[in-house]
């Protein structure tokens, strides 16, 4: 039931009172950056005064509670004049970033950096710690050696971003992770996908769990149109001839996984059982058989055993007792 009012059209967690602060806590100088940009980009005129209170009210900046004007969750995060994690209860709106030495979490500590600030400061701040700690590599454009990242940057940073802007704020007891390992990099958010948004649908579907913070940052230009952003990521993601992004909603976490070139043997068999492992947990080779038509047992056992070598899944039990689970 309170899965249910949260997600409800009148209910919004971003739109409501940011406790313990107060309207000088907010950057006068950023707000009117912000309404100087969004004047631009609707061709309106922009007056360079201090914002009014019904201004200020209106975009969702600053909201009325118990008869006293203070900042909203969206607003604080965004426009405060100091770091929003140096007040409780905003400490935990960091976003955890650590680099591994090899291809999971027991390899050693390289790099590691909690990421603070507001929310625009955050994306900037976890998209230079990614950047500095994936591979660059030369590539052939037309006749030209050009050197470029490991993995697409406007991909890199719409995953940061989406996950920043649709974090659940209500939840307090974690924190936006990303880990970035030598074959791939994984980025977390607390909260699971809104009712009707489904790994299957994502790509086609349009969600915003803080409609404040999304249309905000959006004006900022650090998000695509809304239902832009996931098709960004798989052309991107294509372009670099990798594979498509792979999502895993629990149930109180969300997870994209950028695989690298290691894994770019993968065909789209194998990333339907990826696919469905992420919510089913395990699978055996009859039942992997049974999602296809006209494809043999043998060839998803092919299938079967070569996401095994590459890491992807782990093989249990044994003879016909044997079913795989992810490994990620």
């Amino acid at each position: 039931m309170r899965t249910f009012i949260r997600y409800s059209a009148n209910y919004r967690y971003d739109a409501s009172r940011a406790v313990g602060t107060d309207i000088e806590m907010l950057s006068e100088d950023k707000i009117k950056a912000y309404l100087e940009k969004s004047a631009k980009r609707v061709g309106r005129r922009f007056i360079d005064n201090k914002p009014s209170l019904k201004v200020l009210k209106n975009l969702g900046i600053v909201g009325e509670f118990e008869d006293e004007e203070t900042p909203t969750i969206a607003g604080y995060l965004i426009f405060s004049k100091s770091d929003p994690q140096s007040r409780d209860p905003f400490f935990r709106y960091v976003v955890r970033c650590v680099r591994y030495a090899g291809s999971s979490a027991s390899s050693p500590i390289v790099d590691t950096q909690d990421v603070h600030g507001c929310l625009d400061v955050q994306i900037e701040g976890v998209l230079k710690f990614i950047l500095r700690n994936i591979a660059m590599g030369a590539r052939l454009v037309g006749a030209k050696r050009v050197e470029m990242y490991e993995y697409p940057e406007e991909a890199l940073r719409e995953i940061v971003a989406n996950a920043i802007i649709h974090r659940d704020y209500m939840i307090t007891g974690t924190y936006i992770q990303v880990n970035i390992f030598s074959n791939r990099v994984e980025i977390s958010n607390p909260g699971n996908l809104p009712p009707g948004i489904t790994v299957q649908n994502i790509k086609d579907s349009q969600f915003s769990r803080n409609e404040i913070i999304a249309r905000i940052l959006r004006d900022l230009d650090y998000m695509e149109e809304f239902g832009r952003g996931i098709d960004l990521v798989y052309s991107k993601m294509q372009e670099w001839g990798l594979v498509d992004p792979l999502f895993k909603n629990s149930s109180n976490s969300f997870k994209v996984t950028l695989l690298g070139e290691s894994f770019k043997g993968l065909n789209e068999r194998q990333l339907a059982i990826w696919h469905y492992l992420q919510d089913n947990k395990t699978i055996t080779a009859k039942h992997a058989t049974s999602l296809f038509d006209a494809v043999s047992r043998a060839s998803v056992n092919g299938d079967l055993r070569e996401m095994v070598g590459m890491g992807l899944v782990v093989a249990k039990g044994s003879s016909s007792n044997t079913f795989y689970e992810p490994k990620y």
